[in-house]
This record gives C-alpha cells, sequence and structure tokens, in this order.
C-alpha cells in the first residue's frame, strides 16, 4: 500500500458534513472501546441500559460541534500524518489545521468516497481500527448513508418474504 497526506480540504469537507446533522442532533462517536468497568456501569442485564450510561458515554464519546471542529479535524490530520510516517520510516512535523467552512458544501456520496480515501491513506498504523479517527469515520458515514437519496423512503426495514 501507499499513503499521503490528504490536503487540508479535504479534511474540512469531512468535517463539514459531520456538522451537518439536521434532525439528529450532533455527530457522536466513541474515542476508544469501554473498559469492563465502563460497560457494567453503562448495562444493566435485562435493561436497555444501566444506572451510570449517560455519565459513560459523556466521559468516553466526542461531539462534532462548532466548538469541537478544530480539534477533531486536527485529530483527523494527525492520524493521516501517523500512517504517512509509518509508511514511510518518516517524522514529518504535523501540519496546523485551523477549521473553516468548506468552500463547496458536498453532496453525501462525494463525502462517502473522501471518507474511504482518507481511510485509505490514514490505516497504516497497528491501531487504527480502535482509533478515535476510525470511529469518526464510522459515525460520519453511517449520518451520511442516512442522507442517500430514496434511503429514508426505502420500505426494508426489515425486508419481508414478496
Amino acid at each position: 500500500m501507499s499513503a499521503f497526506m490528504v490536503p487540508v480540504e479535504h479534511v474540512r469537507a469531512m468535517v463539514n458534513a459531520g456538522l451537518r446533522t439536521e434532525g439528529y442532533g450532533p455527530l457522536s462517536w466513541s474515542v476508544r472501546q469501554l473498559t469492563q468497568v465502563e460497560k457494567d456501569r453503562a448495562y444493566e442485564p435485562g435493561q436497555p441500559w444501566g444506572p451510570d450510561m449517560h455519565a459513560v458515554i459523556k466521559e468516553t464519546h466526542r461531539e462534532l460541534t462548532r466548538e469541537t471542529a478544530g480539534a477533531v479535524g486536527a485529530m483527523l490530520l494527525a492520524q493521516n500524518r501517523r500512517s504517512v510516517d509509518l509508511r514511510y520510516n518518516e517524522s514529518d512535523i504535523e501540519e496546523p489545521y485551523l477549521h473553516a467552512v468548506s468552500t463547496t458544501p458536498r453532496e453525501p456520496v462525494e463525502i462517502l468516497k473522501a471518507i474511504d480515501c482518507y481511510e485509505y491513506q490514514s490505516c497504516e498504523t497497528p491501531d487504527w481500527e480502535d482509533s478515535e479517527a476510525a470511529r469518526f469515520c464510522q459515525a460520519l458515514r453511517a449520518l451520511l448513508i442516512g442522507k442517500l437519496p430514496g434511503y429514508a423512503e426505502a420500505d426494508a426495514w426489515p425486508i419481508k418474504k414478496a
């Protein structure tokens, strides 16, 4: 495989797409796997959740807001840099990220393809699957799939025998 640094505008487009969550609330993702203690606090057998579920989510999740957009973009660029550096045995200085509104709003399918590109360029580190960047991409992908034309109208929940 190869890897390259995605342009800052690429990351901005992803972050800005994540900020457009009309009707869904802020985009949220876990920053790491829950420990067993956190699972025990968040889930109670036979119940939909446990007594400390909201506290555990607050401790282990991040939300994308206008206030956190800069930190999220920086996190995404940092993972991309780690991937490129590992792939090519480099140690380049990380480019600073300053969040701005994208110059061109993108369609969901364009951002889905941008996520694929970003993941391909950023997955070289051994911890990629458990990284916050990977979890952000999963959350953004799920949000965007729901925005694809025809998705909301599709009668397939569940698919029934014809």
